[in-house]
């Protein structure tokens, strides 16, 4: 594993009620949601304090995990915390194996062509049905690129970059367009 014991791990952000019961959906950044099953509690961010809340259920629809705090039992309660992001200590997700990496680790690196070079950092990963798309903005302006095998090379978190190649379409006279 790549993190210290109890570190607190960023995996979403409270996107809206769900229901009249209390239940929150939550806009998560992992690609595999069993990674939040079963966790009994979690920590939510608004500004700058931090509470702990205890998960009494969790499902999911369609896509998007359903949860239901404690104390928070009806829709004004849920409202209230639209917008919080949410962490989970370290010790209680499913640890990652070696050639995985959380999304939030992704912002923030190089990303770099084997034939162009630098081509600017990831400023976003956008959570797509298909697949994540990274957000890379540089001197050349922001593109999109589909997170596929095909273009990402590499992600290479403890150096900080991600190695691609990028889409002949998105290249034009040796300039990101």
């Amino acid at each position: 594993m790549r993190y210290c014991n109890n570190e607190k791990i960023h995996i979403g952000k409270i996107s809206g009620a769900s229901g009249l019961k209390g239940e929150l959906k939550l806009f998560h950044y992992s690609g595999e949601r069993e990674r939040i099953a079963g966790i009994g509690e979690l920590f939510l961010r608004s500004n700058t304090e931090m509470r702990r809340v205890e998960v009494e259920s969790m499902r999911v629809q369609g896509r998007t995990p359903i949860l239901k705090f404690a104390g928070i039992d009806d829709r004004n309660a849920a409202e209230s915390l639209i917008g919080a992001e949410v962490f989970a200590e370290s010790e209680s997700l499913v640890p990652l194996e070696d050639d995985q990496f959380y999304v939030t680790e992704l912002v923030g690196l190089r990303v770099e062509d084997e034939r162009l070079g630098y081509l600017g950092d990831v400023a976003e990963v956008i959570d797509n049905p298909a697949h994540d798309i990274l957000r890379i903005s540089g001197a050349n302006g922001e593109w999109l690129l589909p997170m596929i095998d095909v273009f990402v090379l590499n992600v290479d978190t403890e150096n900080g970059r991600i190695s691609v190649r990028a889409p002949e379409g998105l290249i034009g006279n040796g300039c990101v367009s």
